[in-house]
């Protein structure tokens, strides 16, 4: 009874606290509004009016926070201001009705205000105004379930923050709605948004960084071309020339044009460096991000409902997604901590290990897999137990898998994963091997990152990991590895 009357104590004080900060909140907004009106700033005191009637609303005032807008309303007409001449001020206040709206639920007047506060955007000719017109219709349409206006004005947004290079800005676009999905418990909609992120985002980190080093590839074969030309003349010249003096003078010019020229395209070289280690820099501080994205959404995505089928499927993609930057992120393999692996003893047990899941009558075969190998044995099992994890979903009963070694060179080595399953359609080859390659239902296709992270995996060991071409009927990965 004693810790019953101690909280009800507590949570009393703490509401008295709140209201305490709402009412400072709403005279601070009261005394900048009356200054504002008294010395005609008018688009201030729209701001003031709003911010003193969200206090109100806070407060669960509805009717005083309606009020305050209409004050300003009537203030504007009494002195001859209207839409028309100030679409600015009349925006915030559609906006403060449109949020008052909607925190009464009341959808039909907020879909009406969201429609006003779209002619005022227009008619003020503010990029800023436009944006949040923008994000505000997107917030809406998601909220009441119609995605595909929802998308069209995100859209929208974010081709206005690409065409003034505001990057930044398209980004938090994106992590507010993000976050407004999760708070709203929404799994399918953190699912599409989080995807559209990541399609942007690799878009833009392509974009970047083609443009770059194709302006300096460009630039380079215009100063060889250049230089080319310029010898060619040069040469022709000093042919012609019989007269001592005459070679001598061409000689000096052809050096020092040749100096000139020399130089610049040392200047050249040292630019594509600079923009080469700005390329790595950007794709370290991607991979930093794509783990901050996974570090910052795991926590929330702890808050859904574990047993929602969605949920889980995001969560595992969080899970490859952190995968992919570490591995991304790690350093090439050390020679120095390679070891000596039994090759007949990592393929017996990675096939121990694979043949639980294979299907009734599948045969798993292992070609060559004997003698002795300096390999990173870590990794390369990781690698071939998932090559024969995807053999295995894909082999129908009866199939056929073989796990195969072979020994191209005192240093070099190659494993092979066949199956006679359905294969790879031929569209899909491609970008196999490329993360985020294109937008697909993480429901129905998976997440596409595994055979991504074993490249990437073998690409640090200094090895490839490829798909065998000749293979007509199933498919043959090849894992080369040169050591």
């Amino acid at each position: 009874m004693r810790r019953l009357v101690c909280m009800v104590i507590t949570m009393t004080f703490a509401a008295m606290a709140a209201m305490a900060d709402t009412q400072a909140d709403f005279n601070r907004y009261i005394k900048a509004y009356n200054s504002q009106v008294a010395s005609r700033q008018y688009l201030p005191a729209a701001r003031s009016a709003v911010g003193a009637a969200m206090a109100c609303a806070e407060a669960r005032n509805y009717e005083g926070a309606f009020k305050l807008l209409s004050g300003l309303e009537k203030a504007l007409a009494e002195r001859g201001m209207t839409a028309d001449s100030l679409p600015q001020p009349y925006f915030y206040l559609a906006k403060g009705r449109y949020d008052l709206y909607r925190m009464t639920q009341n959808n039909s007047q907020a879909e009406a205000w969201l429609n006003k506060m779209a002619k005022y955007a227009k008619e003020s000719g503010s990029r800023d105004i436009t944006n949040d017109m923008l994000f505000t219709e997107a917030q809406y349409y998601y909220s009441v379930g119609r995605t595909a206006l929802g998308q069209r004005c995100i859209a929208r947004l974010i081709k206005q923050y690409e065409s003034g290079k505001d990057y930044r800005a398209a980004d938090s676009a994106y992590q507010k709605l993000i976050d407004q999905a999760v708070t709203a418990n929404d799994a399918g909609l953190v699912e599409r948004t989080y995807e559209s992120y990541m399609q942007w985002s690799d878009s833009i980190e392509a974009l970047n960084t083609d443009s770059e080093l194709g302006k300096v590839k460009q630039e380079m074969a215009q100063t060889e071309a250049t230089v080319a030309e310029k010898q060619h003349t040069i040469n022709s010249r000093t042919s012609l020339m019989v007269i001592f003096i005459t070679l001598f003078v061409i000689a000096v010019a052809a050096l020092g044009l040749g100096a000139v020229f020399y130089q610049r395209v040392l200047v050249k070289n040292r630019r594509m460096k600079r923009l080469a280690r700005e390329a790595e820099e950007r794709t370290a501080a991607k991979s930093e991000m794509l783990q901050n994205m996974s570090s910052t959404l795991e926590p929330a995505l702890e808050s859904l409902d574990p047993s929602n089928p969605a949920v889980q499927t995001i969560k595992g993609y969080m899970r490859k997604v952190g995968e992919l930057s570490e591995v991304d992120s790690a350093p090439a393999v050390d020679p120095s901590t390679l070891v000596e692996v039994n090759i007949e003893q990592m393929a017996s047990q990675l096939a121990d290990a694979v043949r639980p899941r294979l299907r009734k009558g599948v045969t798993l075969h292992l070609d060559g897999t004997r003698g002795m190998a300096r390999l990173d044995r870590e990794g390369v099992e990781k690698i071939l137990s998932h090559l024969l994890d995807n053999a295995a979903k894909y082999t129908p009963e009866g199939g056929k898998i073989t796990l195969s070694y072979r020994k191209r060179g005192a240093n070099s080595h190659q494993f092979a994963v066949t199956d006679n399953g359905p294969g790879i359609p031929a569209a899909d080859r491609e970008g196999l091997f490329q993360p985020f390659d294109s937008a697909h239902d993480l429901a129905e296709s998976g997440d596409r990152l595994g055979l991504p992270i074993c490249a990437l995996r073998a690409e640090k060991m200094g090895g490839t990991l490829s798909l065998d071409s000749s293979v007509t009927r199933g498919a043959s990965f090849v894992l080369s590895i040169h050591s």
